[in-house]
C-alpha cells in the first residue's frame, strides 16, 4: 500500500489555525518554517510536516518528528520499515509513505521556463521528444517530474546527474532493479508523478484539509 497524502493552498490559513498547526511539530522545524518571508513557503513547508504526521497515523505508526534521522544526502527517514517522500510545488503540497515499497514523490507546478537552459539534463532521445511535441512545457515537466521522484525514491536526490536516468514506458532500470512511475492527477497547472519499486502499486489518493 502507498498512501498518498495532498494539499492545496487555497487561501491562506488563519493566525490561530497556523499557530495550532505549528505546535504540532518539534520546535526545530517551528524556527525553520517561521524563517520564510513568504507566507505560501511557510505553509507548503508546514503543510508538508502536517501531511506526514497524518500519515503515519494512518497506518498506526507512533513516530513523531523528533524520531526523524538524515542521511548523508539530507533525507529524512525514521527507519527501513517505512518510506516516505514529501514535495510541493505551486499550489500543492503532496506526501507520499509507505510501509511496503521504496516511494518517492514529485510535483511540479507548470511556468513558463526557458526549457532549453536545461537541455543537459536530459538524454539525448528525451530531449527530442521534448521539443518535437506540441506542448513542449508540459513534456518538460513531466520528464522533469518523473526523474525527480525516482531520484527522491532511491534516496539521492540530484546528487545524481538526471541526463543518467533513462526512462522507457514509465519504468527504470537502475542497478538491475526496476522502478516504476504512476501519474498523480491533480490538475492542468500542476504534474505530479510517483515512484516505487513495484509494477502495480494499491495507491490511495486523499486531499487533507488543514
Amino acid at each position: 500500500m502507498i498512501i498518498l497524502f495532498y494539499y492545496k493552498i487555497t487561501n491562506r490559513l488563519e493566525a490561530a489555525v497556523f499557530k495550532n498547526l505549528l505546535q504540532q511539530i518539534p520546535l526545530i522545524l517551528q524556527q525553520k518554517i517561521l524563517k520564510y518571508r513568504n507566507w505560501q513557503d511557510a505553509e507548503r513547508s508546514l503543510a508538508g510536516n502536517i501531511l506526514l504526521l497524518k500519515g503515519l497515523e494512518s497506518i498506526g505508526r507512533k513516530y513523531t518528528l523528533n524520531d526523524l534521522k538524515y542521511t548523508e544526502f539530507q533525507k529524512p527517514y525514521f527507519d527501513d520499515a517505512i518510506s516516505f517522500n514529501i514535495s510541493h510545488s505551486g499550489e500543492y503540497v503532496i506526501c507520499a509513505l509507505s510501509e511496503t515499497y521504496k516511494v518517492g514523490v514529485d510535483v511540479e507546478a507548470i511556468k513558463d521556463i526557458p526549457i532549453h537552459d536545461f537541455m543537459n539534463l536530459f538524454a539525448k532521445q528525451e530531449w527530442e521528444e521534448v521539443i518535437n511535441t506540441s506542448n513542449k512545457l508540459h513534456a518538460f515537466y513531466t520528464l522533469w517530474t518523473k526523474k525527480e521522484a525516482f531520484l527522491k525514491a532511491l534516496g539521492c536526490g540530484l546528487s545524481q546527474p538526471l541526463n543518467e536516468v533513462v526512462i522507457e514506458n514509465n519504468c527504470i532500470i537502475w542497478e538491475r532493479q526496476k522502478w516504476f512511475l504512476h501519474e498523480v492527477k491533480l490538475d492542468i497547472n500542476h504534474i505530479s508523478y510517483s515512484c516505487c519499486n513495484t509494477a502495480v502499486p494499491d495507491i490511495m489518493i486523499k486531499e487533507i484539509y488543514l
